[in-house]
C-alpha cells in the first residue's frame, strides 16, 4: 500500500543520513545533557534532539555522567528552572527574557568548553527548539514524515556551527489549533490512532500547540443520560455507508476490509461497546497530543441533540443539518424553559466528565440556525447585564447581516445566524455564568471558547465572555472567500479577548479534488496580525494537498514575513531537489488558481454525499468553469511531470541518493492527485454527453420516432459507459498515490458516489436499448 510506501520512503531517507554520518564522526562527539529531574516533556526533548543526532549525522550521542570530562560537543536541553546544567553555564542575567512560548538556542560555556543550550520558556517550548534545531540542521517537516538533509556537514553538530548566532523566537500567533474527528469518512473521523501517532507528532514539530475534539451529537464519543432517557443508537459519517468490493476501482488501497471504516472502533457492535469504543479512541487522542506539549479542547453541543432527547424538548424540530440526525428546540420553546435548561446543562456535564483533561469546551452555533424568534428579548437581557447596545447597536447589527449577500445562502441567511447566535448566546451566559453548570463537574475551571458567533456581533464578544474564555471564529466556508472580505477582520477587538480565526485547508463543499491555499492564507495573517488576532485553528478533510499550506501558517506563526515562495522553495527544493523547484511552482501557482475559482461556483461540486456524479446528469454541456479547471489541472500535472523528468536527470549525483525515495513519493503523490482532478472533470464531462443522449431519446419517443428513440438509447448507453470507465480510471490514479485514511475514505466516497451510479445508469440504459 502506498502508506506504507511513503513510510519506507522516510525510513530510506534516515538510512542515507545515517551512512554519510558515520563515515565522518563517531561515538564520544555529541553529549546531551538534560536533568534527571526534568519535566516529562523535557526528557522527551533530549530523546528527540538524540534521535535527530543519530538519523542525520550517525553519531550515537552521549549522555555524560561527568560533563566536565567530556571533550566532545555539549548539548544542554532545558532552562535555568528545570536544569542545574544551564543554569550554572548561564552568566548573571544571561538567561533571556521570554514567555511560556520562547524559544532559546544560546551559546554558552560550560566547564570550560562552549555548549549549546536548546531551551525555552516551559518545557513544551524547550522541546520546540529542538525541532527548531533540527530544522535548521536541514530537517523538512512533513504530515507524514521529515525528509532529512541529503549532504549534512558534521560540523554543524560536532562543532556546534549551526545555528551560527543565538535565537530567541516569540510566536506572533500564540494559538495554533489543528481539529480531530470532525465528519465525513474523507475527514479525520474515519483516522486510527495509526494515523494520529504519524500525523500529530509532526505538528507538534511545526509547533502547533492544540487540538481539539470536534465531535457531534450522533457520533459515539459520548453517552449522557439525562430523566432515565439514553442514547440507543450511534453512527459515524451521518450513517452513511461505504462497501469495499473486488470489483470496484481503487481497490488496493483497502486490504480486506468489507466496509470502509474506522479502525480503531468496532463494526456491528452494540450501542454500549460502540460507544466505548469511541470514548476510548478519544482518551487515546488527547494523550497522544498532551505527551506532546499540546493542550486540548472538546465541543459541546448544547442546542442540538440525538433524537432519543426530543421528549424533553417543548416544540421539538428536526434540525438542518445532513441526514438530518438531530433535533433542537423550535420556535415555542422559551429560552428559559427548564427541561432544555436541563437538557443542555446534562450535556455539558457530560462532555466535561467524559474528557476531563480538555482544558477548553467550544460552544458553538449550529450550521443552520433555527432558534432565533426570541433574539430581541435575549438582547434585552444581555444588555442589561453588559450593556452591548452601546457598543453597537441591535438595529445596526441586523442591518449589516441584511448586506451581507455574498455568504452562501445570502442575506437571509445571515440574518438568521445573527438572530440564532443572540439566543444562543444568552442561553450559554445562563448555564455558565448564572447557573454555574461547571461547578460540579470534573474540571469547574474548564474555560469557555465561543466558536462560529456570526460576524456582526464581533464588537460586542468581549463584552458576553467571562475571563479566560476565547473565541473561535468562522466567517466564510473558504480562505479566498474571507480574503474577498478581509476588513471584517478588523472588527474584532482583538486586543480584549483571544480570538482564532479558522483556516480551512481542504473545504468539504468543494470536496475531494486537489485544492491548495496557501496565498490566500498569506493575505488574511497579513490583517490579522495587526488586528490583534490571536490564532488560527485549521478546518480539513483530507490533508495530502497540504504539506506546503500547513508549514506555511506554521512558520509564519513565528515569523509573519515569511513569503509563500519562499516557503515553496526551501520545501521542494529539500525533498525533491533544486531542479524541481521551478516547475513545481508554476503547478502550484495553477493549483492555486483553480482553488480560489472552484471556491465560487465550484462550492457543492464534489460534496461526498449522495448524488455526487448524478447531480450532473441532466440535458446540457458540462460549465465553462469546468472546462477552465480541467485545463488547470492538466497544466499542473504538465509540469509536475516536468519536475520529475529534471530531478531524476540529477539522481546519481552526489547528494541525491537521499532525496530520491522522498522526491519520487512527493512528486508522485501530485501526479496521482492530478491526474485524478482532470479525471474528476472529464467524468462530469462524459456524465453530461450522456445525460443529453439520453434526454433526446426521450424526446424522440414523446414524438414517436422509435427507431431513433432506440439509436439514442444505444448511443446513451455506451456513453454512459464510457462515463463509468473514465471515473474507474481516475479513482485507480489517485489510489495507487494514497497516504493515510483521509485518502482511502475519499476512494470509498468515489466508489460509492460516482462509479456505482454510473455504472448501474450504463446497465439500466443497456436493458432499456435492448428492449
Amino acid at each position: 500500500m502506498r502508506t506504507a510506501l511513503w513510510l519506507g520512503c522516510v525510513i530510506a531517507v534516515f538510512g542515507f543520513g545515517n551512512q554519510r554520518g558515520t563515515a565522518a564522526t563517531g561515538k564520544g562527539a555529541v553529549g546531551i545533557l538534560v536533568a534527571p529531574d526534568a519535566p516529562p516533556i523535557e526528557r522527551f526533548a533530549a530523546k528527540e534532539l538524540g534521535e535527530y543526532v543519530r538519523k542525520i549525522y550517525g553519531i550515537e550521542p552521549d549522555q555524560p555522567a561527568d560533563p566536565k570530562a567530556y571533550r566532545g560537543a555539549l548539548y544542554l536541553v532545558g532552562s535555568p528552572k528545570t536544569s542545574p546544567h544551564v543554569a550554572n553555564a548561564l552568566e548573571p542575567n544571561g538567561w533571556p527574557t521570554v514567555s511560556d512560548q520562547g524559544i532559546v538556542l544560546k551559546r554558552v560555556r560550560s566547564d570550560g568548553k562552549t555548549a549549546l543550550i536548546v531551551g525555552g520558556g516551559s518545557p513544551v517550548a524547550t522541546l520546540w527548539a529542538v525541532y527548531e534545531l533540527a530544522e535548521r540542521w536541514g530537517v523538512t517537516y512533513l504530515l507524514h514524515g521529515d525528509v532529512l538533509p541529503s549532504e549534512p556537514d558534521p560540523q554543524s553538530v560536532v562543532g556546534l556551527t549551526v545555528p551560527a548566532e543565538d535565537i530567541v523566537m516569540e510566536p506572533a500567533l500564540r494559538i495554533r489549533w489543528w481539529r480531530t474527528v470532525n465528519d465525513f469518512a474523507c475527514g479525520p473521523e474515519s483516522w486510527g490512532m495509526a494515523d494520529y501517532r504519524v500525523v500529530l507528532p509532526q505538528l507538534a514539530k511545526m509547533k502547533f500547540n492544540r487540538i481539539f475534539l470536534s465531535l457531534w451529537p450522533w457520533q459515539p464519543f459520548l453517552d449522557p443520560q439525562v430523566k432515565d432517557i439514553r442514547r440507543k443508537q450511534a453512527y459515524l459519517w451521518f450513517n452513511y455507508h461505504y462497501p469495499i468490493t473486488d470489483d470496484m476501482p481503487g481497490r488496493r488501497a483497502f486490504g480486506d476490509i468489507e466496509e470502509f471504516w474506522n479502525p480503531d472502533l468496532p463494526r456491528g457492535a452494540s450501542y454500549d461497546e460502540f460507544v466505548k469504543a469511541g470514548i476510548r479512541h478519544c482518551h487515546e487522542i488527547i494523550d497522544l497530543a498532551q505527551g506532546l506539549g499540546m493542550r486540548c479542547g472538546v465541543t459541546a453541543d448544547l442546542v442540538t441533540y440525538p433524537p432519543e432527547f426530543a421528549p424533553l424538548l417543548k416544540d421539538p424540530k428536526q434540525v438542518h443539518q445532513l441526514a438530518s440526525m438531530t433535533v433542537g428546540p423550535g420556535p415555542k420553546t422559551p429560552i428559559e424553559d427548564p427541561d432544555i435548561t436541563t437538557l443542555a446543562g446534562a450535556f455539558l456535564k457530560a462532555t466535561v466528565d467524559t474528557y476531563p483533561q480538555c482544558d477548553w469546551v467550544l460552544l458553538g452555533m449550529p450550521e443552520f440556525r433555527a432558534w432565533s424568534d426570541h433574539y430581541e428579548r435575549a438582547w434585552k437581557a444581555l444588555d442589561a447585564k453588559y450593556g452591548i447596545e452601546k457598543i453597537r447597536p441591535l438595529a445596526q447589527v441586523i442591518e449589516q447581516a441584511k448586506c451581507r449577500t455574498g455568504y452562501p445562502g445570502g442575506a437571509e441567511r445571515a440574518l438568521q445566524e445573527v438572530k440564532g447566535d443572540i439566543v444562543a448566546l444568552y442561553f450559554y451566559d445562563r448555564l455558565v455564568n448564572e447557573l454555574g453548570v461547571l461547578k460540579d463537574t470534573k474540571r469547574p475551571d474548564a474555560k469557555i471558547i465561543y466558536n462560529c458567533v456570526a460576524e456582526e456581533l464581533f464588537p460586542v464578544l468581549p463584552k458576553l465572555v467571562r475571563p479566560g474564555s476565547e473565541l473561535l471564529n468562522f466567517v466564510d466556508y473558504t480562505a479566498s472567500r474571507i480574503v474577498a472580505r478581509k476588513d471584517v477582520l478588523k472588527q474584532l477587538p482583538g486586543q480584549e479577548v483571544p480570538a482564532s480565526l479558522i483556516f480551512t485547508l481542504h473545504d468539504d463543499n468543494v470536496g475531494v479534488l486537489p485544492q491548495l491555499v496557501t496565498g490566500s492564507f498569506a493575505k488574511l495573517l497579513d490583517v490579522m496580525i495587526p488586528a490583534g488576532w490571536s490564532g488560527f485553528s485549521t478546518r480539513y478533510w483530507q490533508i495530502g494537498d497540504h504539506d506546503l499550506a500547513v508549514a506555511y501558517i506554521a512558520k509564519a506563526a513565528w515569523r509573519p514575513s515569511i513569503e509563500p515562495q519562499a516557503l515553496y522553495r526551501s520545501q521542494i527544493g529539500a525533498v525533491c531537489g533544486e531542479q524541481a523547484v521551478e516547475p513545481m511552482l508554476e503547478a502550484m501557482k495553477e493549483l492555486e488558481d483553480v482553488t480560489i475559482a472552484l471556491e465560487g461556483p465550484g462550492l457543492g461540486l464534489t460534496f461526498p454525499v449522495p448524488g455526487m456524479i448524478m447531480k450532473f446528469w441532466h440535458k446540457g454541456s458540462m460549465p465553462g468553469y469546468l472546462v477552465e479547471a480541467r485545463s488547470k489541472y492538466q497544466n499542473a500535472l504538465g509540469l509536475v511531470r516536468k519536475a520529475d523528468r529534471a530531478r531524476r536527470a540529477t539522481i546519481g549525483q552526489s547528494g541525491s541518493r537521499a532525496r530520491s525515495a522522498a522526491g519520487d513519493e512527493y512528486l508522485g503523490y501530485w501526479m496521482g492527485r492530478f491526474v485524478f482532478g482532470a479525471g474528476y472533470i472529464d467524468t462530469i464531462e462524459a456524465t453530461c454527453r450522456a445525460a443529453t443522449v439520453e434526454a433526446e431519446a426521450q424526446d424522440a419517443k414523446k414524438a414517436g420516432k422509435a427507431d431513433e428513440q432506440k439509436a439514442k438509447l444505444i448511443q446513451a448507453a455506451k456513453l454512459a459507459d464510457k462515463a463509468e470507465q473514465t471515473a474507474r480510471q481516475m479513482i485507480d490514479a489517485y489510489a495507487h498515490v494514497v497516504r493515510d485514511q483521509s485518502d482511502r475514505g475519499a476512494i470509498a466516497i468515489l466508489a460509492e458516489y460516482v462509479w456505482r451510479p454510473l455504472r448501474d445508469k450504463a446497465k439500466q440504459l443497456h436493458a432499456e436499448a435492448g428492449k
